[in-house]
Order: structure tokens, then sequence, then C-alpha cells
């Protein structure tokens, strides 16, 4: 085999795995900014629920068309009820008290104190698209009394 015939099949090996990588990271990660991603993830179901109203907001954030990936965005109401939240409909009915991660960490008065301005938390949840365990990081947002949220997992 000639240096060249090595040469080109070096070049062409290495494109493939530049390509193959690129591949692999977005289906890890679909977005490269998950912060970024997500805070605007957040604002979209926040201006849906200007359009449309509450009512048609929190149903479409109960179906699973809402899902983009791992990534998808749960509403808590005025009493502190999850009323929306479409990877996990057991979720739906639970209040402060109930958000305790599977390490035992309380998250629960985290999400309350989210303002207008948001708020990241983090703490361990199950991942809806490997459904593994692994910390979370969530950014939730107050707006009219309701609290909108969404995350990524970093596992």
């Amino acid at each position: 085999m000639s240096l060249k015939r090595i040469g080109a099949a070096g070049v062409i090996l290495l494109v493939f795995m530049i390509i193959a990588s690129f591949v692999l990271s977005t289906l890890t990660d679909p977005e490269p900014d998950s912060e970024k991603f997500t805070k605007n993830y957040v604002q979209q179901a926040i201006d849906r629920y200007n359009s449309d109203g509450r009512e048609a907001t929190v149903d479409y954030f109960n179906s699973p068309d809402s899902v983009s990936g791992q990534w998808f965005v749960f509403i808590i109401d005025e009493n502190e009820m999850m009323i929306a939240h479409p990877t996990r409909k057991d979720r739906i009915g639970t209040t402060r008290e109930d958000r305790v991660d599977v390490n035992g960490y309380y998250y629960g008065d985290e999400f309350a104190s989210a303002t207008e301005a948001g708020k990241w938390v983090s703490y361990s949840f199950t991942n809806p698209t490997t459904g593994q365990n692994g910390m979370k990081r969530t950014w939730i947002v107050k707006h009219d009394g309701l609290l909108f949220g969404s995350g990524w997992h970093q596992n």
C-alpha cells in the first residue's frame, strides 16, 4: 500500500470520526447551551399561557406532544400543587411536601421560592429518556401565580 493511500484513508477516517462525534453529542444533548435552551423552553410555555389561557396550556403540557427529548414543562398552581407533568402522571396532584428526591433532598421550598426572575434548582430525578436517576438542573419561573419549570439531566 502506498503512502498516499494510507494518508487518504487516514483523512477519511478522521472525517468519519468527527462526524460520528458530532452526531453522538447531539443525541445526548440536543442543545449545546442547555441553560439557554431551558430558559427559552420555559418562556415559550409562559407565552403559550399568555396567548391560549390556563386550561389549554395545562392540557398541552400534560400531553406527550409537549415533550422534546428529555425536556418537558411542568406547571405548579397557586396552591403549590403540580397540575401539569407530561412524563410522570403520578406527579400530578403532588404538593411542596412531596418534592423530595431519591437521595432524600427536599427541594419543595426551592421550587416555591422561585420568582418572576427565575431560579435554578438541582436535585436527583428520573430521566424519562433513560429511566435512570441522575442530577437534574431545573429552571423555574413564577408567572401569574403559577410556577413553570423545565430542565435537563446532567448524567
